[in-house]
């Protein structure tokens, strides 16, 4: 892909993007899911700023909105996978 973007033939960037939009969004979503499904899994002690999910849950959160919130980035993907 690097050659082809090296030489300026462009012609996969549409459904790259597309498709990368889909698993953005699908990925970030589950792993924010996933932290709060482990912290819940630890019982009383996944509060506990030293169980490392503050840090975590932080590091995470903000990730279903980076470069495009995730109901954006789905509905890119889904007009590209319709069309």
């Amino acid at each position: 892909m690097m050659a082809d973007v090296q030489n300026k033939v462009f012609s996969k960037m549409d459904s790259n993007h597309h498709i990368l939009s889909g698993f953005k969004a699908m990925f970030s979503d589950q792993a924010l899911a996933d932290v709060e499904i482990a912290r819940k899994a630890c019982g009383g002690a996944g509060y506990q700023s030293n169980a490392g999910f503050t840090a975590l849950f932080a590091a995470v959160s903000p990730v279903p909105t980076y470069e495009g919130e995730n109901t954006v980035m789905l509905g890119q993907a889904s007009r590209y996978l319709v069309k």
